[in-house]
């Protein structure tokens, strides 16, 4: 069961009337969490394979495994059958290095403006980037542009704000303006950690949603990392084998 390919403007009306009743549901938090964990275990489980292990209708299965995986070529098509997704948020704030602009960003952007109407984008500086560790970035100027023009694309540039990142948290941490931040299953933590602080400090709670994993076209996770190593391109595709053949997704 799956969307690849064939989507038109009555699929994108239907898949975002289906999203917004799944996300509505009581326990949409805890299938959600329950369905990142058996990807995690099962990276090529699908929705069929979702829909028998918790027992819930196909849609909502459906709905669940593209909130917490996607392939590298379900992507383009995700964030179109989105567009007419009702933002639930005023204000998000998500941040990054947003190295090599890949299909796993735009997961991530595709989140944000899918959640919230106003978007603001910490683009980790360049002395950030090194004090992490991460020496062989691109510019932050080269960084910035192309996230402008991915912006542009997809039609997001009006709702976006973008601002220089010098630490781990940014804005969200303490600006009351902000009602979610968005992370992706590997930045979930630095998320928590401002969602904790704002309660200590006694601010206004802040949401936390979590985009999808992408999964590149052997099956692990696509990053800035393995564009760098030559491993993949940025949509996602090998560029040399690793560990073998690689195994094209069902």
């Amino acid at each position: 069961m799956g969307l690849r390919g064939g989507w038109t403007g009555s699929t994108e009306l239907l898949y975002s009337m289906l999203f917004e009743v799944v996300r509505s549901m009581p326990n949409y938090q805890q299938l959600k969490t329950r369905a990142a964990e058996i990807v995690a275990a099962h990276p090529r489980t699908d929705a069929s394979r979702l829909h028998e292990i918790l027992r819930i209708p196909r849609g909502v299965a459906l709905i669940l495994l593209r909130a917490v995986k996607l392939w590298y070529y379900e992507v383009p098509d995700e964030v179109r059958l989105c567009r007419h997704v009702l933002p639930k948020y005023r204000k998000a704030g998500v941040g990054g290095t947003f190295d090599r602009l890949h299909v796993g960003h735009l997961a991530l952007l595709n989140t944000a403006f899918r959640e919230a109407e106003k978007v603001y984008i910490g683009l980790v500086s360049d002395e950030f980037a090194r004090s992490s560790g991460k020496s062989d970035t691109l510019s932050y100027d080269e960084r910035r542009s192309t996230l402008e023009e991915e912006l542009r694309r997809w039609g997001w540039i009006d709702r976006a704000e973008i601002g220089e990142l010098n630490d781990p948290y940014g804005p969200p941490l303490t600006d009351e303006s902000f009602d979610v931040v968005i992370g992706s299953p590997f930045t979930l933590t630095n998320c928590m950690k401002i969602a904790v602080g704002r309660i200590a400090a006694s601010r206004q709670p802040i949401a936390v949603e979590v985009g999808p994993v992408v999964l590149a076209e052997d099956g692990s996770p696509i990053s800035s990392t393995r564009i760098r190593a030559g491993e993949v391109d940025r949509s996602g595709r090998l560029t040399r084998p690793r560990g073998g053949p690689s195994q094209q997704p069902r």
